[in-house]
């Protein structure tokens, strides 16, 4: 598969349709694929971006609300979404609750190392992120114990102990591209990406 080249300061925008996301992912693939649309389409349930509220997923667990399904979407995608609103009920049942611009996204983020190697692997990582993506808040600790020399990895204490936190942000199609790289990596845990509109 060709990776899609990424455009310059591209706008991104979270749509949320009423309906389930099975149905709205075959619609949304198939309505780009007929409108030759390079889109794309950032399914929230997919892709560990927060999409809604405690709220309002405590009105959904008691049956107070249909379900949705959140979708970050192309400034091309938008517009052609926005231009069928209205056809889009009538016809296919779905139903657009809302369409916000989407400014910025923002990633939490720990870690837990148990070398000197792991330590500066990660930290080499942060210091090389993709251009518009910034590390904020970051908080970086080592213990070391002597006494612990040649303990095993699972035990309680350690020869050499970093810990790291912070917080990435930056266009939310990047973000959602190293949160992908993050799960592959076992000593960093990463929150659910959270959108900032415009």
């Amino acid at each position: 598969m060709v990776a899609k080249k990424r455009p310059v300061n591209p706008s991104f925008y979270s749509v949320v349709f009423r309906g389930k996301p099975k149905v709205v992912r075959a619609f949304l693939h198939g309505l780009t694929l007929g409108a030759k649309i390079d889109a794309t389409l950032l399914f929230a349930f997919t892709e560990g971006i927060e999409d809604e509220g405690r709220v309002e997923r405590f009105a959904e667990k008691f049956g107070l609300r249909a379900a949705d399904c959140q979708v970050v979407v192309d400034a091309a995608t938008s517009a052609l979404l926005k231009s069928l609103r209205k056809r889009l009920a009538e016809e296919t049942g779905l139903e657009i609750a809302s369409h916000r611009r989407v400014k910025s996204a923002s990633m939490a983020f720990c870690y837990r190392a148990y070398t000197s190697r792991h330590d500066n692997e990660i930290r080499e990582a942060l210091r090389n992120l993709p251009a518009g993506t910034k590390l904020r808040g970051f908080k970086h600790e080592v213990k070391s114990d002597p006494s612990a020399r040649g303990v095993e990895a699972y035990a309680p204490t350690h020869h050499y102990e970093a810990r790291g936190e912070g917080t990435l942000t930056g266009p939310v199609d990047q973000l959602v591209e190293l949160r992908q790289r993050v799960a592959e990596y076992p000593l960093i845990a990463a929150e659910r990406i959270e959108l900032v509109y415009a």
